[in-house]
């Protein structure tokens, strides 16, 4: 049975919680979908299940990556290793997190972009030769609004050379892509953005009594920190205490600011896709919303 489901939506929106809800009626195993939260050394900041969480329901992909860039395409091949160890236990994968490039990756597909080739070089060439440099600039005129390009003739052509790799490497993006999870159903969970907006801030303040300024003083110590790393909500502010440039007041004020103006953005995102067919959107209290549990039922039932 090759059902998959995703469990996604805005920060602070219960995505959590609302998986371990379903654990209580399906047979799951979570799958982090969240780029943060792959993080070894973040685990409060990127509100990481915890031990007791991971106890009521096998979780994967969580705080096993090092410091270091992470990219979608490593995390697909990770994916890909799991999916079918879970499907063999009889059990359903469940994606949990806010990462809408995992999402889309996962559903959409994703393609190799092809290496840079010489031959696109020696293309441009040949279409300035035939065809003269008004020909080039019209072809140009397609790609560029502003409608200013470099007179001179290797300039020129440069620029065509890279229009034409663009059009064969987009070409091969858009049209070469497969599902890895394909006919999936997809759960949204929402909150209206004034109740994520105090989740966030309780959350914060929260974070901070178990101990997310120690966690970003340790971070700080790394010579290189990943810029992914650094997009966790909080890390960059406290670190910025940590090494006395902001008081710790205004850190946690920077911090739960930048984390709204990030849930408003990603509520309006989140608002706005629709992944899968199989589609659902819930407003998730404590309380489990019923037909979510029906329509679950329905969809695994079919074929």
């Amino acid at each position: 049975m090759n059902k998959t489901i995703f469990v996604v939506g805005p920060t602070c929106s219960g995505k959590n919680d609302f998986a371990y809800q379903l654990s209580k009626n399906f047979k799951i195993e979570i799958i982090n979908c969240d780029s943060i939260q792959v993080y070894r050394d973040l685990k409060i900041l990127s509100n990481r299940p915890n031990k007791i969480e991971e106890k009521i329901v096998p979780h994967h992909l969580y705080g096993y990556i090092q410091n270091k860039v992470f990219s979608v395409q490593k995390w697909l091949d990770d994916v890909q290793i799991i999916l079918p160890q879970i499907r063999a236990r009889g059990n359903i994968p469940v994606f949990v997190g806010g990462t809408g490039l995992y999402v889309q990756s996962l559903i959409e597909g994703i393609s190799e972009i092809p290496v840079t080739q010489k031959k696109f070089k020696d293309e441009a060439e040949q279409m300035l030769l035939s065809e003269g440099a008004d020909y080039c600039i019209d072809f140009l005129n397609k790609f560029y609004k502003e409608g200013i390009f470099p007179k001179d003739r290797q300039r020129l052509v440069n620029r065509v050379a890279f229009c034409l790799e663009f059009n064969v490497v987009m070409e091969s993006f858009y049209g070469n892509r497969k599902s890895i999870t394909p006919n999936s159903l997809v759960i949204q969970v929402f909150k209206p953005k004034k109740e994520l907006y105090d989740f966030a801030e309780k959350r914060f303040d929260l974070m901070i009594d178990n101990g997310a300024v120690e966690e970003a003083r340790d971070i700080a110590q790394y010579k290189d920190i990943s810029k992914t790393l650094l997009k966790a909500h909080g890390l960059p502010e406290l670190i910025q205490y940590t090494k006395s440039r902001l008081s710790l007041e205004d850190a946690i004020f920077d911090g739960k600011h930048n984390t709204k103006r990030y849930i408003k953005r990603q509520f309006t995102w989140w608002n706005n896709q629709t992944f899968s067919p199989l589609n659902i959107r819930t407003y998730y209290k404590k309380s489990f919303p019923i037909d979510v549990i029906e329509n679950i039922s329905i969809y695994l039932k079919n074929e």
